[in-house]
């Protein structure tokens, strides 16, 4: 897939004089708009920040006054002014795939109260979501394919934060808030939340463009209650320990990851590091993959690990000197899966797991290419440590490096991308030759969302097949896909369609099912959708996931 930061001139991430020859382009890839939560997040640049820690330093989100307002309701997105606003931004923005949208909160702070009936709590409930609804279609309207996350909440604190014993009461700012809502506890907001959650979370599932990370429990999740709840229920439990995404809806989210204002606490907006911890959640689960390129994969995981100087072999990717002793990091991808052309540009992406003494990773990092396997077999093995590549190089660093978790990206010079391509599967070698006494661990790939990952940019189509843009192209998502694709007709009639592999050959020819195709039986990679209508032929390419 594709995809994010402002235009700055960057050394690498990490300022050293040997890549003081790297540098970035920066592209818009968000819009940002709803209510106070994007208002926080706007104005502390919560997703540049965590794009950033993700290795996605080249990317960015924009937002402005108009578009993310304290306060703001669904009517106010609503208004033709913001939605005018939006239009703009998107035309003037045309990178931009995402609108990271956080609106509805408000709806229910402001009009539920604890004396409504089932009734008429579901009948508020519809209303938002009504009107959310036309938000949503009104953003897919103004851009075809765009995607909408809705941003959703995590769980609020009114009766700790103003009750509690070290709460200050009615001097609270949003004691008013919560008496408006006659004073609900942490678990009637809580079912309320819930609610709301389950019927966006069908929503976004019906929908290939919409988006929805459910994470109402995440701040009890990620932070625990360390001391005991200072209300009802009352308790402490440990960081981790509740599920995920719904947490326990007994209590309220911890305190500890409430807004701060020094004489009071906030009850429902979080802290700076609160909105980066949701923001990067909503990253492991959607960003991250979705920001990727015309093709990603992640690394084998029988195939991944590190050898070092004297022939320790480990499961554990490693980069650094410890003892005399080096490391090196062995990563494999199947490549074979790629498309039959040649690369403009390759990243990989590791994810820092642990650091051992000085980080080996602020000095000049090489990069080993390999077609095929470096030693005798495709395992990591000790005679990888000193086997010869078909090319190396320097590579460009991006992303973070300043903490355990925080991803680095490797631009690979040009001399490697010639390497890479789909006759055999690809290892690369990642070492760090400066000698600096300290080790990095990186995740391996055991867990998908944190494995190490190869994204290739395509440089041309490939050989065998040409585009065609006789009739005017149709907008086809999900794209890659799994399986199923929507093809938007706009009132075009459809004649016939064929699906061709990169040898030009005929694989399918599907049949068209309420604007759906399925292309789920054919093997993973690209092809070429060939689409007749009376008005000509286009050509379009699809993944296959």
């Amino acid at each position: 897939m594709n995809r994010i930061l402002p235009l700055t001139i960057a050394l690498c991430f990490f300022i050293t004089q040997s890549f003081s020859q790297c540098s970035e382009t920066n592209q818009p890839k968000v819009l940002l708009v709803g209510d106070s939560w994007a208002f926080f997040m706007n104005t502390e640049s919560t997703i540049n920040s965590v794009f950033k820690t993700w290795g996605f330093s080249n990317y960015k989100f924009i937002s402005n006054a108009t578009l993310a307002v304290n306060g703001a309701q669904t009517d106010d997105v609503m208004k033709a002014s913001v939605q005018n606003e939006i239009q703009n931004q998107l035309n003037a923005n045309p990178s931009i795939e995402v609108v990271h949208l956080s609106i509805g909160g408000n709806d229910f702070l402001g009009d539920w109260k604890v004396s409504m009936t089932q009734g008429q709590t579901d009948t508020l409930r519809d209303a938002v979501f009504e009107r959310l609804d036309s938000i949503i279609r009104f953003i897919k309207s103004c851009k075809p394919g765009i995607h909408v996350l809705w941003s959703g909440y995590v769980y609020t604190n009114f009766q700790e934060v103003i009750d509690g014993a070290s709460g200050v009461g009615s001097a609270n700012q949003f004691y008013n808030t919560w008496e408006g809502m006659e004073f609900p506890t942490a678990l009637q907001l809580n079912t309320l939340q819930n609610n709301q959650s389950a019927q966006m979370s069908t929503y976004a599932a019906n929908d290939p463009q919409v988006e929805y990370i459910e994470a109402n429990g995440l701040m009890q999740y990620l932070r625990g209650q360390l001391t005991p709840l200072e209300v009802a229920p009352g308790g402490t439990y440990a960081p981790l320990s509740v599920p995920m995404p719904l947490g326990d809806p007994n209590y309220p989210s911890p305190q500890t990851t409430m807004r701060d204002y020094i004489f009071f606490k906030d009850c429902f907006h979080l802290s700076t590091q609160g909105y980066k911890d949701l923001v990067s959640y909503q990253t492991q689960k959607f960003y991250h993959k979705f920001l990727m390129d015309d093709l990603y994969l992640l690394s084998d995981s029988t195939q991944t690990g590190s050898v070092s100087s004297t022939g320790t072999v480990s499961a554990t990717p490693y980069i650094g000197t410890t003892s005399g002793e080096s490391f090196a990091t062995v990563l494999s991808f199947n490549t074979t899966a790629m498309a039959d052309t040649t690369l403009k540009k390759a990243s990989l992406f590791l994810r820092r797991k642990a650091l051992t003494g000085t980080n080996p990773i602020n000095g000049t990092l090489e990069v080993k290419v390999k077609n095929g396997n470096f030693g005798t077999t495709v395992n990591v093995e000790a005679a990888d440590f000193s086997a010869a590549g078909d090319a190396n190089g320097t590579p460009c660093l991006f992303g973070s490096n300043s903490a355990n978790g925080d991803w680095i990206r490797l631009d690979l010079p040009v001399s490697i991308l010639a390497q890479i391509n789909n006759a055999t599967p690809t290892q690369f070698i990642v070492s760090s030759p400066g000698g600096t006494s300290g080790k990095t661990e990186f995740y391996d790939a055991t867990n998908p969302e944190f494995a190490p990952v190869l994204n290739l940019v395509y440089g041309q189509t490939p050989s065998g097949i040409n585009e065609s843009s006789e009739a005017k192209p149709f907008n086809i998502y999900p794209n890659p896909t799994t399986g199923k694709l929507m093809i938007e007709t706009e009132g075009e009639t459809i004649t016939h369609l064929e699906v061709i592999n990169l040898l030009g050959a005929v694989v399918l020819q599907p049949q068209m099912q309420q604007n759906t195709i399925d292309i789920s039986s054919l093997s993973t990679g690209m092809y070429l959708l060939n689409i007749t209508t009376k008005n000509g032929k286009v050509s379009q390419r699809v993944f296959k996931d």
